[in-house]
């Protein structure tokens, strides 16, 4: 059993505080003088805990402001399939879409190798810019770009993917349902389209996934490669391979 050391057990009595006092995203934290009074300890530890609880991203910290509640994320697990929806509506928040393209392409050789489909296949083509819904506006979080076999969803193009879940279309619509996915997490860094849509620095990193979804007949339902902003992820605990890649992409190793 891992001992805690002084900073991190303050750093879990602290987390217990914003549970048992309720604080909410945005409410502001007392001061590092404050909580050391209330603990016990030196400024200097509460500081080193706050570190903690803000590497986390549990807090934030606002310059010349102060440190505050910092928002929820989403909860990746790469063994569930669960739409995006589903996945922000389980941490309380509403799913905006934002639908920038719609169409039908054939597959080409750099496409066919992804996709795992013969060249030439016809597949619809969804762009869509994932935004949370907040009380002070949309906040995109993540650029998607699902690629379907048109002859798994024929006149798919008449549904609203603003306004629908795509899986619960495929669902409710087809009788298709999502049941194994193949997924790779990598880290990727904002190129000039993905910075100005997800309001991010160029060259900031960020987390991408891709890979494909299979139907319970094991057809190829999608094939999916998104972009999200590291701040409003949040993936499995015990997934090495993601918590490294994190991890250095954090650090800049």
């Amino acid at each position: 059993m891992k001992l805690l050391n002084k900073d991190e057990f303050i750093a879990n009595e602290i987390r217990y505080m914003f549970i048992e006092r309720k604080y909410k995203e945005g409410d502001k934290l007392p001061s590092e003088r404050e909580l050391a009074e209330q603990f016990g300890v030196q400024r200097a530890t509460i500081r080193e805990a706050y570190h903690i609880l803000e590497e986390e991203g549990i807090i934030e910290i606002r310059e010349r402001s102060g440190r505050y509640m910092g928002h929820n994320r989403i909860k990746s697990n790469l063994q569930e399939i669960k739409s995006f929806k589903d996945k922000l509506n389980d941490i309380g928040l509403e799913v905006k879409n934002k639908l920038i393209s719609f169409e039908i392409i054939e597959l080409d050789k750099e496409l066919y190798k992804k996709v795992k489909l013969p060249i030439g296949t016809s597949v619809y083509k969804i762009t869509r810019i994932r935004n949370v819904a907040r009380e002070e506006g949309d906040f995109p979080i993540a650029i998607e770009y699902s690629y379907i076999p048109e002859a798994t969803a024929e006149k798919l193009l008449k549904y609203d993917l603003e306004q629908n879940s795509l899986f619960e279309i495929l669902r409710t619509q087809y009788g298709k349902i999502p049941k194994k996915e193949e997924q790779v997490i990598e880290i990727v860094y904002a190129n000039e389209f993905e910075s100005k849509v997800l309001k991010v620095d160029q060259m900031t990193a960020l987390i991408k996934k891709h890979g494909i979804t299979y139907d319970e007949e094991g057809n190829i339902l999608q094939y999916l490669h998104a972009v999200m902003n590291m701040d409003w992820v949040e993936f499995e605990k015990g997934n090495k391979k993601v918590d490294e890649k994190i991890k250095e992409a954090a650090y800049g190793l």
